[in-house]
């Protein structure tokens, strides 16, 4: 196990092969890369993974800015009746 000062996650990208090599010792991130891809290298401590590293490619990999504001309850009113009518349409369109 690692102490959590030593914990991280390192991403390096290959311009090349346009291709990320992913290592972790977070646990939260081991868990999300595993739904991603196998790892091609593991550290097991006790049987259970403590490090990985991944190779994914450049589209598996995003950047996302910072939700800076919040909706209000009537634009989440708004965006939830959407989905709703959404859904309603492709359930009628997968029947028909």
């Amino acid at each position: 196990m690692y102490l959590n000062e030593e914990k991280e996650t390192v991403c390096v990208f290959d311009y090349v092969s346009d291709s990320w090599e992913v290592y972790s010792c977070v646990p939260r991130h081991i868990t999300k890369l595993n739904k991603l891809a196998a790892p091609f290298w593991e550290e097991l401590t006790s049987g259970k993974v403590t490090a990985a590293k991944w190779r994914l490619n450049s589209s598996q990999v995003r950047f996302a800015m910072e939700r800076t504001s919040k909706p209000t309850k009537e634009q989440r009113e708004a965006a939830s009746i959407r989905m709703k009518q959404l859904h309603q349409k492709r359930v009628l369109e997968d029947t028909l």
